[in-house]
């Protein structure tokens, strides 16, 4: 199965903007990658949370 890539806006302000481009340039990641695998990580933390309540 071929996944299907959707463009995603990020509202930050400038600052915000300097202080990614920043760290994403010192890291050497792509922002855009970088930022899907942090939310999934969170929504798997998240998901594991909720379980372990359940539980």
């Amino acid at each position: 199965m071929a996944e299907k890539m959707i463009e995603l806006e990020v509202k930050v302000t400038m600052e915000e903007m300097k202080k990614i481009g920043e760290f994403c340039r010192n890291e050497g990641v792509n922002f855009s990658e970088w930022m899907r695998e942090l939310a999934l990580k969170e929504i798997e933390r998240k998901e594991k949370e909720k379980s372990e309540k359940e539980s």
